[in-house]
């Protein structure tokens, strides 16, 4: 084997390539710049090929071992329609990777057959494409158990893999419990029927009827926000506000002594882990992400108090409970000891490097 051979088999051996045509702020930008970090930590090249106006770039540039491929949307489409035949650079850099991670369902079969070892990642919890052959990843043990027993038959090869935060060394939690009576209730996220935000409005008035004090701060923005704001104004909530979306949530959450997730279904919920970093105890459903961050049993130990779906007299139950100081500030610190356990950058440095070695 000649010296340039040689070079690029040990370059393959630490790489890995993501491919995406998602090019917006979320789950998958999101789970995009944890796994560079990830990466990083094992000295591991990331090579992303991903729409050349993604918003994540900037964000991506700065972790040192990433090297982002810019492709126009449409080109992208293209090549992978072509299965990429007109760019060898781009081919050679799907081909050439030790594990190629896909991110979108819809575009697996087209690089497929282009790599050794191919993996989809499941983010939405739904099981769009994962009845193949290859890698499925999913980010929850739930959505896991679903595709088994949906698929029984199939000979993909599974893992869980769960998001990783990144804790700075030596931090600690901001846990900020205020002297005043109110409770200051934060909740996020897009007003969707979906994010059962109308179950928490009615929570609201159940705790309001009771004479309760508190204060809840509705972050977000999307198709039902008229519908919120009417329901607000018929159901004479006096304690809450809709707050559109914040620049700086994590500002926001400072300021707050619960996070409140009232959703119907929760992929994982990358924002629990951002508000429990931030030292807040967390009031969520009973959706896949919940259920993964806390367990099903002793969740206040682990930071949270989970909830049946769609049930505002648990909602507003669960919220009085943490009307207790000290509960308030034990479970803070539960919280955020599990996610920097649990949850952090080397945990799935080490699930991706199972994968990639297995």
């Amino acid at each position: 084997m000649n010296i340039n051979l040689s070079m690029r088999f040990f370059n393959a051996l630490k790489m890995v390539t993501s491919i995406t045509l998602d090019n917006k702020l979320g789950g998958i930008a999101t789970s995009l710049l944890a796994y560079s970090k990830a990466l990083n930590l094992r000295e591991i090249e990331h090579h992303v090929i991903l729409p050349s106006d993604a918003t994540i770039i900037k964000e991506l540039s700065k972790i040192p071992n990433v090297t982002i491929h810019k492709v126009a949307k449409l080109c992208l489409k293209f090549h992978l329609s072509t299965r990429f035949i007109f760019s060898a650079r781009l081919k050679n850099t799907l081909s050439s990777a030790k594990l190629l991670l896909v991110h979108n369902a819809k575009i697996f079969s087209a690089v497929s057959k282009i790599s050794q070892k191919c993996a989809l990642i499941n983010h939405s919890g739904k099981l769009r494409g994962t009845n193949h052959s290859l890698i499925n990843i999913f980010i929850t043990h739930a959505g896991k158990q679903r595709h088994e027993s949906t698929y029984p038959q199939s000979i993909a090869t599974n893992y869980v893999v769960n998001h990783g935060f990144d804790i700075a060394e030596g931090t600690e939690p901001l846990i900020k419990i205020k002297d005043n009576s109110d409770l200051n209730i934060i909740s996020a996220g897009r007003f969707v029927k979906k994010k059962g935000f109308d179950d928490l409005l009615k929570a609201a008035k159940i705790l309001e009827e009771k004479g309760i004090a508190f204060c809840m701060k509705i972050f977000g923005d999307g198709e039902l926000k008229n519908t919120l704001a009417e329901s607000i104004k018929n159901l004479k909530l006096q304690q809450v506000q809709l707050m559109g979306w914040s620049s700086d949530l994590k500002r926001e959450f400072l300021n707050g002594d619960v996070f409140c997730i009232p959703s119907h279904m929760e992929p994982f919920g990358l924002i629990m882990g951002e508000a429990m970093l931030a030292g807040l105890p967390v009031i969520s459903t009973k959706t896949d992400g919940a259920l993964d961050i806390f367990g099903e049993k002793d969740t206040e130990n682990r930071g949270g108090i989970l909830v049946d779906i769609a049930s505002p007299d648990s909602l507003a139950e669960a919220i009085e409970k943490l009307l207790d100081r000290e509960k308030r500030e034990s479970m803070a610190k539960n919280a955020y000891e599990n996610i920097k356990t649990n949850f952090n950058l080397r945990r799935l440095a080490d699930n991706l490097h199972q994968i990639i070695h297995e």
